[in-house]
């Protein structure tokens, strides 16, 4: 009879210190996932960063050796950060920055690696993607972005790279999608520079 309470004492203890300890190691594991995710995201736009790009894009060279199934890259600048900086401040540059890290991160798939590149670089790497998909990608990006209402407006130049499994190495695909990218900046400035076509008006005998 008195071993009953001294028993149910002793298991409400040693239920209680396996609660405490459940919970601890809870915390540990939460803990452990956040720190995982903070060393592999940029801390400004919350996407991927730079070693977590590299780690997408060995992943994804390994698989199209594989599987013979290619993956795009696509490397995007973001258009007059500096222009941004200058006239509206940094904390509006840095909303640009988010703004479309945003537009990446909402209208990209599930298996798709949003990364920021560097500075005013992103890049978005699409497995088991052609050209011919990548560059509806590239139009979807910049359709997403004429449409956004919030000032000011934001535009990217955006480069494409294709890995056919053809065993290049990961630098010379960035370089590849790199050199795209510089091209379609270049287009886009002589686009503005030439401005609208000039319209044309019939002349009355």
């Amino acid at each position: 009879m008195l071993d009953g309470p001294f028993t149910l004492a002793v298991t409400l203890k040693v239920t209680s210190y396996v609660v405490a300890l459940g919970g601890a190691l809870l915390d540990n594991s939460r803990l452990f996932e956040q720190v995982r995710h903070l060393a592999s995201s940029d801390p400004l736009t919350g996407l991927a960063n730079y070693r977590r790009l590299l780690d997408a894009l060995e992943n994804e060279t390994e698989r199209t050796n594989r599987n013979g199934r290619p993956f795009a890259v696509l490397l995007l600048d973001l258009d007059g950060l500096k222009k941004i900086n200058d006239t509206y401040g940094h904390v509006v540059g840095s909303r640009a920055l988010c703004r479309l890290a945003d537009i990446l991160r909402i209208h990209c798939r599930a298996i798709d690696t949003a990364a920021r590149y560097g500075g005013d670089e992103f890049a978005l790497v699409l497995p088991e993607t052609q050209e011919e998909e990548a560059r509806r990608v590239a139009d979807r990006i910049r359709e997403v972005m004429a449409q956004d209402t919030e000032q000011p407006p934001i535009g990217a130049s955006i480069g494409i790279s294709v890995y056919e499994g053809d065993g290049e190495r990961i630098e010379k695909l960035l370089s590849e999608a790199d050199a795209n990218l510089y091209a379609d900046k270049a287009r886009r400035a002589k686009r503005i520079a030439s401005g609208p076509p000039p319209r044309h008006h019939n002349s009355k005998a």
